[in-house]
């Protein structure tokens, strides 16, 4: 998926940010002898480059893809094998129901990616009579969620169209090895590195390049610590040279940007020079040169968004028989259509254990004794993104199924014992409130044998115990 950019006019780049034919055939020889080397052994990988039927390899690549977007490739791993194990086809995954879909995406995160999955394999069937678009065009226009990057790698990876990529990965090896200093989340340098992927991309194995240079910058030319000693593009990279250069005390302050000279220069002691535009755009600096990081000041790193920290009650609700109230999320939002404990925001008010009581009585139907007398279990912190969510999780026991319900911002509720609670469609963070039931019992189990308090240390127990108010009291006075 491709970020949002910032928007910047045209913008002036030099020569120095530009791939000769030379270079672009150099670059192409030397990145694929190396991935042919050196690639990693990948469950879609395997798929793409063995399966005769374009469009069950392209399905492959199309759930590898998305699943991929913001995680890891070894947590990935394990996902894509149960999910093509359940679903080989685009027809199989178009006749799952949505809870089913959401299940085998559980612990992913990001569950929008698996919703646009399903809509997307619906419309295949419904409207594409059963075949996945073939170019990079038309699987941007026809699949929901496929931007500009997605749709270039099943192009390419799948389909042997020869277009490129850019992603993180792209984004920071082409950064450092045509030493593009400026911001590349401002359009012009975004529609730069996309020019640069374009125009160096094999034409015969496309998908091979591009998986290459992704994994290039996974591997080898990664954030911190990058191995350039090991790296094919390191006689090609000006980052490289520069570091180099800084590191044998030769002096490169006449490639940074003058205001009164007409062009600049980058010295190396083996390869010709390389000019620029004075006025370049996309030259770094010379005030944001850092000597000690080398290669690592390219690209140029943006300015983090700040997690927002929210806080809400979640509220085990517990009946005679142990099960245990879930109600599933709206069809749109953050966590769409999963299975939850009730939970109950937590605003600026002045009393909020009240609040909570209050919706507890008038939303769930709880009566006011057994409200007001639940039990604390913890405090769960889960990070979405750029949201630091704090759980403080209760517990009411003994709760009578006839009488509670949910309010209509949920589409439904169910009682569910902890296996059913743990094969539904529940989000990670469910499962931490549940990890902290368990783990709030357990001295419990382990001290049985010991004796029992007497009143002096349930007096003390009893002052541990902090009500609402006095976790937000800080928080309120602010």
């Amino acid at each position: 998926m491709v970020k949002s950019v910032k928007k910047m006019s045209s913008s002036t780049v030099g020569s120095l940010h530009q791939f000769t034919e030379n270079e672009v055939k150099e670059v192409r020889d030397k990145l694929l002898t190396w991935y042919d080397i050196n690639h990693r052994v990948l469950p879609w990988r395997s798929v793409a480059a063995t399966e005769p039927d374009l469009n069950k390899r392209a399905y492959a690549v199309w759930v590898s893809e998305v699943m991929l977007q913001q995680t890891q490739v070894s947590t990935v791993i394990s996902y894509f094998e149960k999910w093509m194990r359940k679903w080989p086809s685009v027809a199989d995954l178009a006749s799952a129901s949505l809870e089913e879909v959401n299940q085998v995406w559980a612990g992913l995160g990001y569950y929008s990616r698996a919703r646009r999955l399903h809509e997307g394999a619906i419309k295949i069937m419904k409207e594409l009579n059963g075949e996945v678009p073939n170019d990079r065009d038309s699987l941007i226009r026809h699949l929901p969620g496929i931007g500009r990057y997605s749709g270039s790698a099943i192009a390419s990876i799948a389909l042997g169209c020869a277009v490129g990529v850019v992603d993180g990965n792209v984004n920071r090896v082409l950064a450092r090895v045509r030493a593009i200093g400026a911001d590349i989340s401002v359009q012009s340098s975004a529609e730069h590195m996309w020019s640069l992927a374009d125009k160096i991309v094999d034409p015969v194995r496309p998908g091979d390049f591009n998986q290459a240079i992704m994994e290039l910058g996974a591997t080898v030319c990664t954030p911190k610590t990058p191995t350039c000693s090991a790296c094919p593009l390191r006689l090609h990279c000006l980052a490289y040279r520069r570091s180099e250069s800084q590191q044998e005390k030769v002096s490169i302050t006449s490639h940074f940007i003058k205001g009164d000279e007409k062009r600049t220069t980058l010295p190396t002691s083996d390869v010709p020079d390389i000019e620029c535009l004075s006025n370049c755009d996309l030259c770094l600096r010379q005030e944001d040169w850092d000597g000690s990081l080398g290669v690592q000041n390219y690209p140029r790193k943006a300015q983090k968004t700040k997690s927002r920290q929210e806080s809400s009650v979640v509220v085990i609700l517990q009946s005679k028989n142990e099960k245990m109230l879930l109600v599933q999320r709206p069809k749109t939002g953050l966590l769409a259509n999963l299975w939850e404990f009730p939970s109950i925001p937590l605003a600026q008010s002045d009393d909020p254990d009240e609040e909570v009581i209050t919706q507890l009585v008038n939303q769930f139907g709880v009566p006011h004794s057994s409200a007001s007398s639940r039990t604390f279990i913890s405090d769960v912190i889960h990070i979405f993104s750029h949201i630091r969510q704090t759980y403080k999780v209760f517990k009411i026991s003994a709760c009578d199924q006839r009488n509670v319900t949910w309010p209509s911002r949920y589409q439904d509720g169910q009682w569910m014992t902890k296996e059913e609670f743990l094969t539904s469609a529940t989000s990670t963070a469910m499962k931490k409130v549940v990890k902290s039931l368990e783990l709030s019992c357990e001295p419990k189990c382990k001290n049985n044998k010991k004796k029992k308090a007497g009143p002096l240390e349930q007096s003390l127990e009893t002052k541990k115990q902090k009500t609402i108010s006095q976790f937000f009291t800080s928080a309120l006075k602010k």
